[in-house]
């Protein structure tokens, strides 16, 4: 059996034996001044409190380097440069301190430009990731799974012959099916860690739902090192979507498991609106709890006795459970502070 190659991405570490790491990627320009990169540095810190463990950035131009080396320099979590076409940009990239840069070297160029890079990050103590996706594949006949694993071969040996080592790999497609199979295909020949996600895959529920069955089926063979759930929404809820399919799969057990009822016409409680008003908070707790949040005394009591912590209500009043028991009654609009106090007095 090959030795697996173990990637390190600052105080990452990304490879067989080594829990599957949470990415996401900001989605907007970097903002330029000083308050607002503080106001971001505070949202990725709420992220990394969610489970999220690498950020990634598109570096476009060098317009924002003083931007970024700002954020580099004060970042809980290593960042990442996503570069397309230009090598410079790469070099850029690393001078500034991202710990990891993610190109496509089918696009970035001549031979040579690619070495530059390889160098540069190699200097730098950088990791790379060699990002393939079926849209932007080397012209070629063939079955876009093959054209994938073969040119990221291609591309690693490219990078073995400079003695550099430090790289992920990521085969991604719209295609369910390319997607599982490259990545199959991959992990047969080659025992470098993989990136594993479904590019462009729609909104909330449409990327959960296609993300789950992919990285669901690679995980349990044992393929995947790191893992972004793309969605055409909110960062936060690409982060809470890779902890659940994590947690799920029995692979991760960092964070609130909240148990919610979809609610029905018994319902005497908001529980879709106090969710959505309490989630947030819930989610940045680094307690390894469940919460039940019910919406009528049907369920509720049931749930509360399964539950570390659970919530339910008739009219103003709402009901706080501690380990099944019944442990307080407030009103409503005192019922989020109660439960967040109930946990973190714990």
């Amino acid at each position: 059996m090959r030795k697996p190659i173990i990637a390190n991405v600052k105080d990452i570490k990304i490879g067989k034996g080594y829990p599957i790491s949470i990415q996401t990627m900001y989605d907007s320009p970097v903002p330029s001044n000083k308050k607002d990169l503080d106001s971001l540095l505070a949202r990725m810190n709420g992220l990394s409190m969610m489970g999220c463990d690498i950020m990634r950035f598109s570096y476009p131009s060098d317009n924002d380097r003083d931007a970024f080396k700002y954020l580099n320099e004060r970042s809980t979590m290593p960042l990442v440069a996503d570069i397309h076409f230009d090598f410079k940009m790469a070099l850029a990239a690393l001078d500034c301190g991202f710990s990891k840069i993610r190109i496509n070297p089918g696009n970035i160029g001549a031979r040579w430009k690619v070495d530059e890079v390889v160098r540069a990050a190699k200097d730098n103590g950088a990791a790379i990731r060699i990002g393939l996706n079926s849209g932007s594949l080397p012209k070629g006949t063939g079955d876009h799974t093959a054209i994938m694993v073969d040119n990221a071969l291609k591309y690693l040996e490219w990078f073995e012959e400079l003695d550099f080592y430090n790289t992920v790999v990521s085969l991604k497609s719209t295609s369910l099916e390319e997607t599982r199979i490259a990545n199959e295909e991959f992990s047969k020949k080659s025992n470098y860690p993989l990136h594993i996600g479904v590019t462009e895959a729609g909104s909330v529920v449409s990327s959960v739902a296609r993300s789950t069955w992919v990285l669901g089926n690679l995980i349990k063979q044992g393929i995947g090192d790191t893992m972004r759930i793309s969605i055409t929404g909110s960062i936060e809820d690409e982060v809470f979507a890779g902890v659940e399919i994590l947690r799920t799969l029995g692979l991760r057990d960092k964070g609130v498991r909240i148990i919610s009822c979809p609610r029905c016409g018994r319902n005497s409680f908001d529980s879709i609106g106090f969710l959505q008003e309490i989630e947030p908070d819930l989610l940045k707790l680094n307690k390894n709890i469940s919460v039940a949040i019910m919406g009528c005394q049907v369920n509720g009591p049931g749930e509360a006795k399964e539950a570390d912590f659970a919530i339910t209500g008739i009219g103003n009043k709402v009901f706080l459970y501690k380990k099944g028991k019944l442990s307080l009654e407030v009103d409503v609009q005192n019922a989020k502070k109660a439960l967040l106090e109930a946990i973190n007095g714990e």
